[in-house]
This record gives C-alpha cells, sequence and structure tokens, in this order.
C-alpha cells in the first residue's frame, strides 16, 4: 500500500486525512482508495480519534478519477486488481461511528464529490468548483450519489445536478444546502480543526454512535417507527457513564469530559451520593429550574434535587 498518497495526521482527538497527489491535483486512484478506506477504519477502531477530517493537499480537493486510469478502463474495460485487495464497501465511510468532516479547499468532482457527501458536515472554500461529471463521462451516477443528493438537495435538484453534470460553485452548493459552511479557501482547514475541536471538547461519542445509525435508520423508517428506535436507545443510553456526565457537567456548570467509544457507553457506577445537595451558585437575573439526577444504579435512593441556572437562548 501507498501511505503517501493520503496523508494522515492525529492531534487533540482530530484525525486529518489529507488527499495528497498534488501533483495530479489530488486526482483519484486506485491507492489513493486503497490507502483513504484503510485509514477510515483504522479512525473508526482507535479510541484516541474522536473525530475526522478530510481535505487535498495543495488548492484542489478532488477533481474526481484519475484520467490515466480512465483512459486503461475505457480501452481495457477491466478494473485495476488492486481493487479486488479492498475489503471495505463503497459506502464504508457512512459507517464510520464519529463525525467527518470534508474539508473542501478546491475543486471537487465524481468520486472527489461523492467522497465529501458520505461526510457528515462539508466545510468549502467560496467560490470553488464542483460536478457530479458522471453525466459527461458516459457513465452512470457512481458511489451512492444518485442515493446520496437527493437526500441532502431534493430530488429535483439532484436530478439536474446529475443530468446535466454541469459545474457549479460552492456559493450555490451553500445556498440548496449541499454544503455547510463558506470560508476563504486559506481558512478551510483551520476552520474545519476548530469546529472539529468543538466537537471533541463538548460532544459524548456515544451519542455520535446512536445518532448516526438513526440517521440512516431514518430513510426506511416512518415517524412512529423512527420514534420508537429512539425510545429503545433511549433506555439503554440513561444508564451509561456518558449520560451521568453529560448531566452533572450541566448541573455543576463545568465543561463535560465524555470518555472514548466503548468506554462511555459503559454503566456509570455510583461512587457516592455525598455532595449532590450543596448548593449552586446563581447568576444574577436568572430563573432557576430544578433538575431531578436519579441514581440509575441503585433505583431504591431517593431522588436528588439541585438548582440549575437558566441556560440563555
Amino acid at each position: 500500500m501507498n501511505d503517501e498518497v493520503v496523508l494522515f495526521e492525529l492531534d487533540g482527538g482530530v484525525a486529518t486525512m489529507t488527499l495528497n497527489r498534488p501533483e495530479r491535483r489530488n486526482a483519484w486512484t486506485i491507492e489513493m482508495h486503497q490507502r483513504y478506506y484503510a485509514l477510515m477504519e483504522q479512525c473508526d477502531h482507535d479510541p484516541e480519534v474522536r473525530a475526522i477530517i478530510v481535505t487535498g493537499a495543495g488548492s484542489s480537493f478532488c477533481p474526481g478519477a484519475d484520467s490515466d486510469s480512465l483512459q486503461v478502463y475505457s480501452q481495457t474495460g477491466e478494473f485495476n486488481p488492486i481493487q479486488a485487495t479492498i475489503t471495505q464497501p463503497d459506502w464504508y465511510p457512512m459507517e464510520v461511528r464519529k463525525p467527518t468532516i470534508a474539508a473542501i479547499n478546491g475543486a471537487c468532482a465524481g468520486i472527489g464529490l461523492a467522497m465529501t457527501l458520505m461526510c457528515d458536515v462539508r466545510i468549502a472554500a467560496a467560490g470553488a468548483r464542483m460536478t457530479t461529471a458522471f453525466a459527461r463521462r458516459g457513465l452512470p451516477a457512481l458511489h451512492g450519489v444518485a442515493w446520496l443528493l437527493p437526500r441532502l438537495v431534493g430530488a429535483s435538484r439532484a436530478s439536474e445536478l446529475l443530468l446535466s453534470g454541469r459545474t457549479f460553485l460552492t456559493d450555490e452548493a451553500a445556498a440548496i444546502g449541499l454544503v455547510h459552511r463558506l470560508v476563504p479557501a486559506d481558512e478551510v482547514l483551520a476552520t474545519a480543526k476548530a469546529y472539529a475541536a468543538d466537537l471533541v471538547a463538548n460532544c459524548s461519542p456515544t451519542s455520535w454512535l446512536n445518532m448516526k445509525r438513526q440517521l440512516l435508520l431514518a430513510e426506511r423508517q416512518t415517524f412512529p417507527e423512527a420514534i420508537e428506535e429512539a425510545a429503545g436507545r433511549e433506555l439503554p443510553a440513561l444508564s451509561t457513564r456518558d449520560f451521568h456526565e453529560g448531566v452533572m457537567s450541566f448541573v455543576e456548570r463545568r465543561p463535560a469530559h465524555f470518555e472514548a467509544l466503548g468506554v462511555g457507553s459503559l454503566a456509570w457506577q455510583e461512587p457516592s451520593l455525598a455532595g449532590l445537595d450543596e448548593p449552586v451558585d446563581e447568576d444574577e437575573g436568572a430563573t432557576d429550574r430544578t433538575v431531578t439526577v436519579r441514581s440509575v444504579n441503585r433505583p431504591d435512593a431517593a431522588d436528588r434535587t439541585r438548582m440549575v441556572p437558566a441556560v440563555p437562548a
């Protein structure tokens, strides 16, 4: 495997994966696919990784499949044999249990666009070019784009973007909801890292796991089924370390310290009930409310209450 085609960096729980073929504007190859998917799986299983950023080296994100590879396919009608060694399914990035953020620093097309659509959040350089491209290469809509696009921008806009294969700017992508945030090109990665750092500092990996699964399941559920799905996940969540930490950090007005995926979902063991009734300082002019804290591991224990300052709207 060629490790240089996708670079990897881990800092403060945030993994950054950089498509690294700047001499070809990061055009996609089977070697890049192999490395990218292997890194996605590595990040999914590494407890040190909380969030994942994908970006491109230089001034381009990924303009699609490498034209040299496309020429070989058109002449032989066969795929690169390396493809048979890739164990992850094409949709694997959507199965990753942690937030994925596309930092779209430049042109983005074809499979490059598809990889961003599989991410949870898209932050893009203003004025960068995007296209589905497939209709202009004699190809069907590959890599699940015909499934992804309608769910992100609606069937009408998706059909137009696919059937025309036209080039559009990230400004239009933001206007139709395809991109979440536009920033100057030289601020894309820094903005993505700041966003990821906020997720790592304040959000529960156990919640992410549940939410990402719920979002996928909801596509084929009725609304009542989605309600039942949430209810079925709620009861186990109430006994977890992450739930206890989320409640107590709010009650005590301090930053939360959530544990790694697989640890925060373990049952919380109550060390002591002492101190739960200590008063909390009140903010002047705030309207307090009462929070009831029940010991999930001691159902016979009395409920404890304390006043919590209202959170500003």
